[in-house]
């Protein structure tokens, strides 16, 4: 099942050790590389450092009374941490990217995402079009194996359409196949 990002935006973390909120998730530090949800920004009055961050894999649950992790120490400052500064400086966020496809063909921005809870990865975009366009078209809907690439711009997806080449190619072979035919039988080809 996926869920959609708006529903772990400003969920409370819960710790298992004393059952108490710790804090609540703000935003989503995303890898762009492998559009994929590394950790969540957090805010909350028990926290040591501002900025802190929870990694996605310190996450031990997700249930309807928020995220559930070990304890507070699992909620860090993002000093030290390498990787994560890494994935930190591209700075990308999905919601509000415009997306295009292999002809510059625009699909609209990116107004939602829904991820797959087990792994944090984002399985599908959702675009919406600009006011007038949108009286014509509805959203899109597009699945991660449909993306070509991505920056913090755009994200390029495959063309829904056929090349033209191919269409061709298909007719021209059909062109020669008589239907009224048959097979040759395989005793008659072996006299």
């Amino acid at each position: 099942m996926l869920l959609p990002i708006k529903r772990l935006l400003d969920a409370p973390i819960m710790s298992l050790q004393t059952g108490a909120e710790l804090a609540r998730t703000t935003s989503p530090i995303v890898d762009p590389r492998k559009m994929t949800i590394v950790a969540f920004y957090v805010e909350g009055k028990l926290l040591e450092a501002s900025p802190s961050v929870l990694h996605v894999i310190d996450i031990r649950e997700l249930s309807d009374i928020g995220m559930i992790i070990d304890d507070s120490d699992k909620l860090m400052s993002t000093d030290g941490l390498v990787r994560l500064q890494e994935v930190i400086g591209y700075d990308f966020e999905p919601i509000g990217v415009q997306v295009v496809d292999e002809q510059n063909h625009k699909y609209g921005k990116v107004s939602d995402y829904a991820i797959d809870p087990e792994s944090y990865t984002i399985q599908q975009i959702y675009t919406e079009q600009s006011l007038i366009k949108s009286l014509s078209n509805v959203s899109n809907v597009i699945h991660r194996s449909q993306i070509i690439s991505v920056t913090n711009e755009k994200i390029v997806v495959k063309s829904p359409t056929v090349p033209a080449e191919e269409v061709e190619a298909t007719n021209l072979s059909r062109a020669f196949v008589n239907p009224f035919r048959t097979k040759p039988q395989q005793e008659t080809m072996e006299k």
